[in-house]
């Protein structure tokens, strides 16, 4: 069966739908443009919609919740250009790549493929998607690897993250689940679970230093946390976002009055969003030897 079926008859057996990002955010678009590839689902437990490009969740709704995910109201859906929002999957390395640019890796601008779906016996969603490398990811990161995210869409949100070295040299490599959570007014919410943490200061990087209390928001904030608890919570006056994973690293990031310089995000929409991230990045970045399989989960809740 050619993969272009196996899609197909994935797409209807598993009740996906496949749209256009035309369709979903037509003010995002102009005339004529091409759009994206985007997953819908829908169950009865609640609804997200997942573009190929990247493998980036853009939406994630549970019944009778609010919508968990933040998507910048400047973003660009045009294939190749990174999404801003959603959880954008930035590996593998997080910052500035080999080229001083390619910031974030290449995994959130290829089209990853469906390779399964089905509805469990929860009533939770699980979709595989895949993305393998080619001559364009070798210029710039030359291994060969095999990337796996297996995401489950029900009363919360799970995402599992498979990495594995397929080449016969050392691989470094860093990742981040990169959420951009949505809010009402940054400057409300707060992040409780990295209080006497460790972390670097992007906005202020002279040395280390330690959280005292919760993450608040009165500025930019960009800072990266060395081995921190498996649970964060974002606070907001509507409730709360739980975040759990096992990987040693967390960011957390807005961009407050440098949102500006920011064309996909633009002055003042620094107020609609928190990202509260998890990862192996920085000082934790990993060597994977040849063979061998890197595993990461992140579960997001209410």
């Amino acid at each position: 069966m050619s993969a272009e079926s196996t899609f197909t008859q994935l797409i209807g057996t598993a009740g996906i739908q496949l749209l256009n990002s035309t369709e979903c955010y037509p003010t995002r678009h102009q005339p004529g443009d091409a759009g994206l590839p985007l997953l819908r689902v829908e169950n009865d437990l609640g609804h997200a919609l997942i573009a190929l490009q990247g493998a980036q969740l853009l939406e994630f709704q549970p019944r009778d919740q609010r919508e968990m995910l933040w998507l910048s109201p400047k973003c660009v859906l045009k294939k190749g250009t990174p999404i801003r929002g959603g959880i954008p999957l930035c590996m593998p390395w997080f910052g500035p790549g080999p080229d001083g640019k390619s910031a974030h890796g290449f995994a959130r601008d290829m089209e990853w493929s469906l390779v399964a779906a089905e509805i469990l016996e929860s009533g939770a969603t699980l979709l595989v998607l895949e993305l393998e490398g080619d001559a364009s990811t070798c210029a710039l990161w030359p291994h060969a690897f095999a990337f796996r995210l297996e995401v489950i869409v029900g009363t919360e949100l799970k995402l599992n993250l498979s990495v594995e070295n397929c080449g016969t040299d050392v691989a470094p490599f860093a990742f981040v689940f990169h959420t951009y959570f949505a809010v009402a007014n940054v400057a409300d919410a707060r992040v409780s679970g990295l209080e006497g943490i460790t972390f670097f200061d992007k906005t202020d990087p002279r040395e280390l230093k330690r959280q005292t209390g919760e993450v608040t928001f009165s500025a930019e904030v960009n800072s990266i946390y060395f081995d921190v608890p498996s649970k964060q919570t974002l606070y907001i006056p509507e409730g709360k976002f739980v975040i759990e994973s096992a990987s040693r690293c967390g960011v957390v990031w807005n961009a407050w009055n440098t949102a500006g310089n920011i064309f996909d995000l633009g002055e003042g929409n620094h107020v609609g969003y928190v990202c509260v991230e998890r990862g192996e990045v920085a000082e934790r970045s990993l060597h994977l030897q040849p063979g061998e399989k890197h595993e990461a989960w992140m579960t997001l809740s209410y």
